[in-house]
Parts: structure tokens; C-alpha cells; sequence
């Protein structure tokens, strides 16, 4: 018999990739394990991906940890990578332990991760020192996200912005670009 596991999202409001990519991952997994997830989202609002709307949406991600315990979710994902290491370096771990805190507060303590928190762990798990940055952000953000790549000890060799202020035209940019791209990293 399989397991059933409820994913919750925090995800900007203008965000239009989380919801079908992360399934899509996890869909695979069926496939080859006795798994079953189950997907649920709360929206911080965002349209412009600019520092300020930024720090007002992270204020709201309080409620979405909260909402999403109310359907006693299994795991909380924190989408919104920018967001959080606009924050501060080593913000994620600050989210994430206050984040987890209003779920159990709520009364379905649920452990937490924001996408920054994932991939500065995914990259100390691959042993990775030095790397190189393709970013959907304006040069500002961008410059945000290798400084605090930096700081958790990992150089970041070169980086592209690619300076898309609308967070819709994010989701909406072809991904195949990045095959050209990543060539002038």
C-alpha cells in the first residue's frame, strides 16, 4: 500500500512554475516507489521582483505557514529563493525555524525549507567550491543571491542576470534559452 504525503507551497502570488513543476518531480517518483503526494499552496503577493515587494511578502509567509498546518501538511516548501536571500545571508535558517515554530504553534508542527536553504544544502552535499550563476533577476538581486552564496562559503566564479522585473515574464521565459546562455558563464 502507498504512502500518502501532503506537500504544502509557500508561493509568491505571481508565481506560475511551482505549482506544476514540483508536482512533475514527485510524479516521477511514483512511478518507482510506493508514494503518493498530494499538493497545497498558500500565495504571499508579489508582482514585481524588486527588494520591497520582496521584504512585504516575506512578512505574509507567517500566514501561509500557518494556513497550509490547518491542512496538516507533511513538509512546507518555501518557493521564492530571492525572497528570502534578500532578507539577509543565512536568512533561510531563520525562516525556516520560524516558519516551523507557527506550524507547531497551530498544532501541526511540519519541518520547513525554503529554496535558498535547499540549494546552499544541494551544493554542500555535491562538494561544489566554486560555481557559476544563471539568474532570471535584475543585476541588484542577482549580486543579493552570489553574496550570499558567498557567504555560506561557496565562490561564485561568474553570473548572469538576465533582468526580468515581472515576476510573470519569469515564469513565462523559455527555458531552452539557458542552453546559450550558460555558454557565456
Amino acid at each position: 500500500m502507498a504512502s500518502t504525503f501532503r506537500i504544502g507551497q509557500i508561493v509568491p502570488s505571481s508565481n506560475t512554475t511551482m505549482e506544476t513543476e514540483i508536482p512533475a518531480i514527485f510524479r516521477t517518483r511514483e512511478i518507482f516507489l510506493p508514494e503518493r503526494f498530494t499538493f497545497h499552496s498558500s500565495r504571499m503577493r508579489m508582482k514585481k521582483v524588486v527588494k520591497e515587494e520582496l521584504e512585504a511578502m516575506d512578512r505574509d509567509s507567517d500566514r501561509c505557514a500557518i494556513e497550509l498546518s490547518d491542512a496538516r501538511v507533511d513538509v512546507l516548501g518555501y518557493a521564492c529563493l530571492v525572497a528570502i536571500m534578500s532578507m539577509g545571508k543565512g536568512y533561510h535558517r531563520t525562516s525556516e525555524a520560524r516558519l516551523h515554530m507557527r506550524t507547531a504553534e497551530n498544532g501541526a508542527p511540519a519541518p520547513v525549507v525554503t529554496s535558498a536553504g535547499a540549494l546552499v544544502d544541494g551544493l554542500k552535499v555535491l562538494g561544489a567550491k566554486k560555481i557559476s550563476v544563471i539568474c532570471p533577476y535584475m543585476k541588484p538581486l542577482t549580486q543579493l543571491v552570489v553574496d550570499y552564496i558567498e557567504h555560506e562559503g561557496i565562490a561564485v566564479k561568474d553570473f548572469v542576470a538576465l533582468e526580468i522585473p515581472d515576476n510573470l515574464e519569469v515564469g513565462r521565459h523559455d527555458p531552452n534559452n539557458l542552453l546559450d546562455i550558460y555558454k557565456r558563464v
